[in-house]
């Protein structure tokens, strides 16, 4: 199993989805999860890496808070670790119908600049992310959607039949408006692999004698609710991944 689809797994094992299928050992996950540490220490990022990233997270979640912002940028970051859009930032972000924005745009260059505020909100994101200090809330996606709405385009007739969850995919996880998927079916091109069987839902409150619940859910609540800083403009598109027509 690919690397980021027994993050995945490994991470509804833990409890995130009860439901999913034992498919990795404990063993599995202690290893995919060193690998993956070792990744994130090893991603070196420009100053130009790092505006390519916030134009692109800014252009698909502005309006998804800064766990949402989060989403895209550790789904770029994940891309990157991959190696199958390419061997830098600016490969992933350019590739060819992934990130909507930067296709409707012509290229990552030509989306809005960012403020300050806006451009120091994800890089805190960044730096949080790559000093492992900011969990993974995607849990190793490497795609996302709205899939209300792409299913309200697949209805209209606007992109493919079958978009929507990806030719039936199931998340890795869902943040605000966004589903996330560690593998999708039926996409094409770089990054297909068989559906990640997991059953991706919001966690519920943990019960007051669940000392390790109680844990888990505060580190989780510190992770999606840090909107220090003032929250964006809402952008206007939110599909990646997908094949417009």
């Amino acid at each position: 199993m690919e690397l980021f689809a027994i993050l995945a797994t490994c991470a509804a094992l833990s409890g995130a989805a009860p439901q999913a299928e034992q498919s990795v050992s404990s063993s599995d996950c202690q290893a995919a999860a060193s690998e993956y540490q070792a990744s994130l220490q090893s991603v070196k990022l420009s100053n130009e890496d790092r505006d390519a990233i916030a134009r692109v997270a800014f252009a698909e979640a502005a309006n998804q808070g800064d766990s949402g912002l989060a989403g895209v940028t550790y789904t770029i970051i994940n891309r990157l670790i991959s190696g199958q859009w390419g061997d830098n930032v600016t490969a992933v972000v350019n590739a060819p119908r992934q990130f909507e924005p930067v296709h409707r745009a012509g290229g990552w260059r030509q989306l809005p600049a960012l403020s300050p505020t806006q451009r120091t909100r994800v890089d805190t994101i960044i730096n949080l992310a790559l000093d492992g200090r900011l969990p993974d809330l995607t849990n190793g996606a490497l795609f996302f959607q709205n899939p209300d709405v792409v299913a309200d385009r697949e209805a209209a007739g606007a992109v493919s039949k079958g978009l929507t969850h990806f030719g039936g995919s199931t998340p890795s996880a869902v943040i605000q408006d966004h589903t996330f998927y560690a593998a999708i079916n039926n996409a094409g091109g770089a990054g297909s692999a068989a559906s990640v069987r997991v059953k991706a839902e919001r966690i519920p409150e943990p019960q007051a004698w669940d000392a390790y619940g109680q844990a888990r859910d505060k580190e989780l609540k510190q992770a999606q609710t840090w909107d220090v800083f003032t929250t964006g403009n809402a952008g206007n598109t939110v599909i990646i991944g997908g094949k417009e027509e």
